[in-house]
């Protein structure tokens, strides 16, 4: 498996713009339009050239998108845990009281997709006594990677009300300090599309609501704001709560004045032009 950050020449961490510099610069050296036009050049190197550029397409393919770059990460991190040379899940799961061992399970598990078995570690896990945070057996950044994992899983299975309290609690962790970096636009993503699209099929208008503040609250973008506050104001104009929808636009008018929909949203709640 190539190590595309070595490829490239970059450190793991490193933020999308210095990805696409080197890239820039690797491609200038390899490209072999222009190793075809240095003298001495034989077909053996004019094809290794060749072979250079497409590994490095392939390493800026991956790394550039931050989809691909996450699973690619889970790839590397799964292949290190795999050259330990014996069974560490088995030495893991004969530790089941063991707050530790059962938050390495659950990270090896999520590595090696075995995404059923590490839900199920981690809910038992939470029974043991006290708080089950796997932060407080991990790395900070092993233990954000290993829940908004998590969160994906309980969205996918429809549990709508566990994954939006782990991606609000990464959200929250990521804005006193940050570690998805490059990878948080996605993070805020999911995260909205969750909470205005799917949480009211399970919630109520009134705890609905309520979540829509707390994500406000949690102040992620003005944009993101913004659009939790219109969706506010539209179950407040569906309950005839014409007050509180007016102050909800007003607030998101403030924030981002050009948002789609606002407009249909005053004229409903008869808010007059340029007040």
């Amino acid at each position: 498996m190539e190590n595309y950050y070595e490829v490239l020449g970059v450190h793991p961490e490193a933020p999308s713009q210095a990805v696409k510099s080197a890239f820039r610069k690797q491609a200038k050296k390899h490209h072999p339009d222009l190793s075809a036009g240095r003298p001495n050049e034989t077909g053996a190197s004019l094809r290794a050239a060749d072979a250079a550029m497409r590994l490095l397409l392939d390493a800026y393919r991956i790394l550039s998108d931050p989809e691909r770059r996450r699973a690619y990460d889970r790839s590397l991190r799964r292949r290190a845990a795999e050259e330990g040379g014996f069974d560490y899940r088995k030495f893991l799961k004969a530790r089941p009281d063991d707050p530790e061992s059962q938050a390495k399970l659950v990270v090896y598990d999520l590595l090696h997709e075995l995404e059923d078995e590490a839900i199920e570690v981690y809910e038992r896990a939470k029974t043991l006594g006290g708080e089950f945070r796997l932060e407080r057996w991990l790395e900070r950044g092993e233990a954000m990677d290993a829940e908004y994992c998590i969160a994906e899983e309980y969205e996918n299975r429809e549990r709508y009300l566990k994954a939006y309290t782990l991606y609000k609690r990464l959200i929250q962790m990521e804005m006193e300090k940050p570690w998805f970096r490059y990878f948080f636009d996605v993070v805020a993503l999911r995260f909205r599309t969750l909470l205005l699209l799917k949480m009211p099929k399970v919630l109520d208008e009134e705890d609905f609501i309520d979540r829509l503040e707390e994500a406000v609250e949690l102040g992620i973008s003005r944009r993101d704001s913004a659009q939790f506050l219109r969706k506010k104001a539209e179950v407040h104009l569906r309950r005839h709560e014409t007050e509180a929808a007016i102050a909800a636009l007003r607030w998101a008018g403030e924030l981002e004045p050009r948002l789609a929909g606002l407009t249909a949203l005053r004229r409903r709640a008869g808010i007059q032009a340029g007040a």
